[in-house]
């Protein structure tokens, strides 16, 4: 009886200090765990459903980590049972699906079940099940791929902060910023004497902190009615999400024709889009401001315009302001002797009319604040 215990300790011994060789050549998985079966000594079973090619060549390693590699490449999975392997594929339906998967139940904190299926690659999301409480989920799968699984979540289980955005859009004369040494003017493109920044993929933004000589410019030019609000708002953004703030005033336009000028109005719409990720101490904004109008070629509308793009790291509590985009603008002035140019008919030979041309720039003044984060 000694003997018969002294040689199967032996035997284990010898199993254990000598590993497994492996080496396979275009070969049927289904032959080749056969052939490992018998070469050690040990039971292995497999689904109905695996099947496809190997080849492999590796040396002295354990057999878990033969069947790790022999099952690697066609995505197929093992177990061990009472001393007996299951090689299983990851085929929710595959009758030998629950051999090798295991269910694992994961807490969430700050999402629920839906945003995880949402945000999960389609694949992942057939292991995955709902349970009564929406702040879990419930991965059933083999443990490899509930691992990976896992591990995604814990990537979209994170806060999602909320940022309340002020947005002011202004329009200013430009003179009115001369006077101080300030230009924000871009070369410009236009036609039919409208003459607005035009660039179809968008130009630069002059984007720097609000400083408090400009603020204070800022509010005495709308106070003294040399400068208008086109828009405001409050905003609230949190990451993946857009918000929008839009503006309006009206452009005078003077078209020469071959019989005559033709003064026209237009009405110019200002957008302002901020999208980016909220962190905890700054946004990474992505901002786009579109200054726009039509113009009419005899039969259609045209829009035209302007297109205004950056992305920049913004602190919160401190105001910055986007300069960048300017339209000229003409104004029609009548002017004659009082009394008598508003005479029917005679009062016009009393009456002159001019156009002077402003050109505006339009400044979007933009500040952020934390306010809390969804849970």
């Amino acid at each position: 009886m000694k003997k018969i215990l002294i040689l199967l300790t032996f035997l284990f011994l010898f199993g254990t200090f000598f590993g497994v060789d492996v080496y396979f050549y275009q070969t049927d998985i289904r032959d080749a765990l056969s052939q490992i079966s018998m070469q050690e000594g040990v039971s292995i079973l497999y689904d109905p459903q695996v099947s496809g090619f190997i080849t492999v060549e590796v040396y002295d390693i354990t057999l878990e980590k033969a069947l790790d590699l022999m099952l690697m490449p066609l995505g197929y999975y093992w177990t061990k049972i009472n001393n007996v392997y299951f090689v299983g594929t990851a085929n929710p339906d595959s009758p030998g699906f629950p051999l090798i998967s295991s269910r694992y139940l994961i807490n969430l904190y700050h999402t629920t079940f839906d945003d995880v299926g949402n945000a999960l690659p389609k694949i992942m999301q057939n292991y995955i099940y709902r349970t009564p409480n929406q702040n879990q989920v419930l991965i059933y799968a083999p443990p490899k791929i509930a691992s990976q699984i896992a591990e995604t979540i814990s990537i979209v289980d994170k806060p999602v902060y909320t940022a309340e955005i002020t947005v002011k859009i202004i329009e200013v004369d430009e003179k009115d910023f001369e006077k101080f040494g300030i230009n924000w003017s871009w070369n410009s493109e236009g036609s039919e004497g409208f003459d607005i920044n035009y660039s179809p993929n968008g130009i630069s933004a002059i984007f720097n902190p609000l400083s408090y000589e400009i603020d204070l410019l800022l509010d005495s030019l709308v106070e003294s009615g040399n400068a208008e609000v086109l828009g405001q708002g409050t905003l609230l953004l949190k990451s993946g999400s857009t918000s929008k703030v839009s503006g309006y005033t009206t452009i005078g336009l003077r078209i020469s024709n071959e019989n005559n000028n033709t003064y026209v109005e237009r009405r110019l719409t200002t957008e302002v889009a901020v999208s980016g990720n909220v962190f905890l101490d700054h946004i990474n904004m992505y901002i786009k401001t579109i200054v726009e109008s039509t113009m009419s070629d005899g039969d259609n509308n045209n829009p035209v315009g302007s297109l205004l793009e950056t992305n920049v790291d913004v602190k919160y509590g401190e105001p910055y302001y986007i300069a960048g985009l300017s339209f000229e603008t003409v104004s029609k002035v009548d002017s004659g002797v009082p009394g008598l140019k508003d005479v029917p008919i005679l009062g016009k030979l009393f009456k002159s009319t001019k156009y002077e041309t402003h050109k505006k720039n339009i400044i979007v003044i933009i500040q952020a604040k934390l306010v809390g984060d969804v849970k």
